[in-house]
């Protein structure tokens, strides 16, 4: 792969302006998404074969203006409110591909992360490749990371790299070894000449992520592609100063994104399992309609996925219109948006858990989106962002009066 962006169609949709409305922008994004939906569908069995998207996937969403819902406008984006897009975009392409809408979510805020970035980080990134996207490796497996003269040198391996196969730049997260106290984590923006992919990624579940391994031999990184995490934890990144919307002042520690695009895979497997039974023939003069329990089950599912929906929803409202006033949020408020993601997932999980033991062995089969939804949203919540036990705690704390610790800063 190149570092070079990829060539498309000209945008179908022009950069948002102070007067546009965001909802009618997101609303025509969200119609285009729908409208891929044959064709991702249809696409989503090759791209598990392949253990990665297709470039015209990709393609398509850049033309879209997909990726653009997070960019700063500065930069031909659109800078829509955060939250929204993940669960109505990135949830509905995940109706017909799981692997697909995490790629395009966690991309999504990358962009707007890279926007938190010093502002020449940002003009590295998009000066000159307003397309360009940015994948992320955050833990490394090993990492050498020193101060030198105007910026560090870096070397290393990181897992678990969502569409790197397509991305121009990658963040990643380096301790910065102390003398005197704790590593400093900073993330580091990387470009593409000075990584290397390795294929590593044979997962079950949201296996066309392609989420492989990189590595970087010996990179210069500048100062300025740097930003301390305890800065971006705390929505406090430097470039906020450079763009008017709230979004580059909201704590990066949100998890909503990792699990807004299950919304979209779990609703897309309930819609296979009634579709299946409406088409299935009656038997001993009895439709699978009249079964209580088919009934019943169908009703838990779907209450499962709106008040998943929905809670995503409320939190979304809430953290945009706290910043959004120039405040800052509070502990529970903090703790809770730790913990609510983690719980839908628990949610989603249960849902589509319910719909795969109910389908028998067509629930097996990996063309079925009821089979694909089982492991993918396993996949997701295998991410340390979604493990109940970290993410439920600090709000348990907070209830009882004991400070809490982000459990991922």
């Amino acid at each position: 792969m190149t570092g070079k962006p990829m060539a498309h169609a000209p945008l179908s949709l022009k950069p948002l302006s102070e007067q546009a409305d965001k909802n009618a922008l997101l609303d025509r994004l969200v119609e285009q998404a729908r409208a891929m939906f044959p064709t991702l569908r249809e696409r989503a069995l090759g791209a598990i074969k392949a253990r990665r998207l297709p470039r015209e996937t990709i393609e398509e969403f850049v033309a879209a203006g997909f990726f653009k819902a997070f960019q700063p406008l500065r930069f031909g984006g659109y800078e829509l409110d955060y939250g929204y897009p993940q669960l109505r975009l990135c949830g509905e392409v995940g109706r017909a591909c799981g692997s697909s809408a995490w790629v395009l979510s966690v991309m999504n805020v990358h962009a707007c992360q890279v926007g938190m970035f010093p502002l020449q980080a940002q003009e590295d990134v998009w000066g000159n490749s307003p397309d360009a996207l940015i994948c992320s490796a955050f833990v490394p497996d090993r990492s050498d990371f020193t101060p030198a003269p105007g910026g560090y040198r870096l070397a290393g391996r990181w897992k678990f790299s969502s569409g790197v196969d397509y991305a121009q730049w990658v963040m990643v997260g380096a301790p910065l070894a102390s003398a005197s106290s704790a590593p400093t984590t900073l993330w580091c923006l990387v470009p593409r000449h000075d990584f290397r992919i390795i294929d590593t990624w044979h997962s079950i579940g949201l296996r066309a992520t392609g989420s492989n391994d990189i590595e970087i031999r010996e990179a210069f990184i500048p100062a300025h592609r740097t930003v301390p995490l305890a800065a971006l934890m705390a929505g406090e990144g430097p470039g906020a100063a450079f763009h008017r919307s709230h979004i580059y002042r909201i704590p990066a520690f949100s998890n909503s994104t990792l699990i807004s695009a299950a919304t979209g895979v779990a609703r897309g497997a309930l819609e296979e399992f009634v579709e299946r039974l409406r088409n299935r023939p009656a038997v001993a003069g009895r439709a699978p309609a009249e079964s209580e329990t088919l009934d019943l089950e169908i009703a838990r599912a779907g209450a499962l996925i709106d008040s998943a929906t929905a809670m995503l929803n409320a939190d979304a409202q809430e953290y945009n219109a706290v910043v959004a006033s120039g405040q800052k949020l509070n502990e529970e408020q903090c703790a809770r948006f730790l913990r609510n993601p983690a719980f839908v997932g628990q949610a989603l999980m249960e849902a589509t858990d319910r719909l795969q033991n109910l389908s028998g062995a067509h629930g097996l089969d990996e063309s079925s989106a009821i089979a694909r939804a089982f492991v993918d949203i396993r996949a997701m919540m295998s991410h340390v962002g979604l493990r109940w036990h970290l993410a439920g705690r600090p709000w348990g704390q907070v209830a009882l009066g004991i400070s809490a610790r982000n459990p991922h800063a």
